[in-house]
C-alpha cells in the first residue's frame, strides 16, 4: 500500500472511531454540547492538517483546506453562543459548505488528473451534504440527542473519508494483478 493511502485510510478509521466514541458519549457522561462541538472541529482539523503534512509530496492539499474550514468555524464559535440550537445549525450548516467546497475540489483534482476516483468522490460529496442537511435540520432537541445526531454525522463523515482510500487500495491490487497476468501471458509464449 502506498504512503498516501495508507495515511488517508489510517485518518478515516480514526474519524470512524471519533464518530462511535461521540454517538456512545451521551450514555456514558454528561458533557455540554459546546464542549464536544469543539473537541470534534478542534480534532478533525488537527487530524487532517497532519495528513496533510505526511502526504505533502503528492500535491494534494484538501487536508490543509479541511484544516482551515475547521479553524474558520472554530473562530466563528467565538462569536456565536452554540449552546443555542439555531446558532449550532448555523455554524454545522457553514462547516458542511467550506468541507463542500474542499471535497469538490478534491474531486476536480481526481477528474483533471483523469483518475476514476472522481466519481466516488462526487458521490461522497452529495452523501456528505445531505447528511449534513439532516444533522443541521435535526439539532432543534436535548444536547444528548444533539451530540447523538452529531456523532452519526461525524461516523458517517468517517465512513465516506475512509471510502477514497479503500477503492484506490482496491484498484492498486487489480491493477498488480492485471500486469501479473500480462507478465505470465508473455513468459508462457
Amino acid at each position: 500500500m502506498e504512503r498516501r493511502t495508507l495515511v488517508e485510510f489510517i485518518t478515516g478509521w480514526i474519524l470512524v472511531f471519533i464518530g462511535g466514541l461521540i454517538t456512545i458519549l451521551p450514555l456514558v457522561s454528561t458533557i455540554s454540547i459546546k464542549t464536544v462541538f469543539i473537541i470534534i472541529i478542534s480534532l478533525y482539523g488537527v487530524i487532517h492538517l497532519v495528513k496533510n503534512f505526511l502526504i505533502l509530496n503528492s500535491k494534494e492539499y484538501s487536508g490543509f483546506s479541511t484544516s482551515l474550514s475547521s479553524l474558520f468555524v472554530l473562530i466563528l464559535m467565538l462569536f456565536l453562543d452554540i449552546s443555542e440550537p439555531w446558532n449550532l445549525a448555523l455554524i454545522l450548516f457553514i462547516w458542511i459548505i467550506l468541507m463542500s467546497l474542499t471535497k469538490l475540489k478534491e474531486s476536480d483534482y481526481y477528474h483533471d488528473h483523469h483518475n476514476k476516483l472522481w466519481l466516488l468522490n462526487l458521490v461522497n460529496l452529495i452523501i456528505f451534504i445531505v447528511t449534513g442537511i439532516l444533522t443541521t435540520i435535526n439539532l432543534y432537541y436535548t444536547e444528548d440527542i444533539q451530540i447523538l445526531v452529531l456523532g452519526f454525522f461525524f461516523l458517517i463523515n468517517g465512513i465516506l473519508d475512509l471510502m477514497d482510500p479503500l477503492v484506490a487500495y482496491i484498484n492498486n491490487i487489480n491493477s498488480v494483478e492485471r500486469k501479473v497476468k500480462k507478465a505470465i501471458k508473455k513468459i508462457t509464449k
